[in-house]
């Protein structure tokens, strides 16, 4: 009997945890998951420009991985409107190792702590 009491928490859980992610999905939808998905992959396209690495190449990658078709253009706006908007809130992407605000030197894209020293 005790392994049946186990049971319906567990049961119970998954159901729920099963209507939050179906939730989640409805709110996310359009052009709010086009944002959810490039602010959730920001960071690590971030560190790619960081270590040399081209938009373009971040572009594809991203378009493969998430199932966009983002020409260029569209992706740099999406880069630079997300930049803007961390920015703004103090919320760069940061280096994983030594911590400071990656930005790319190519993009003219200037962090927040050289402004400051203007």
């Amino acid at each position: 009997m005790n392994t049946m009491t186990n049971e319906i928490p567990m049961a119970a859980s998954a159901a729920l945890e099963k209507l939050k992610l179906a939730l989640q999905s409805q709110v996310v939808s359009g052009m709010a998951r086009r944002t959810a998905d490039f602010k959730e992959a920001y960071p690590l396209i971030e560190q790619h420009l960081a270590c040399g690495g081209s938009q373009k190449a971040a572009c594809d990658q991203f378009n493969a991985a998430y199932g966009y078709k983002f020409h260029q253009p569209q992706f740099r706006k999406l880069l630079n409107a997300e930049r803007k908007w961390r920015a703004e809130r103090g919320d760069e992407a940061k280096c994983d190792k030594c911590g400071t605000v990656l930005h790319s030197v190519a993009d003219g894209a200037v962090s927040v702590n050289n402004m400051e020293g203007e």
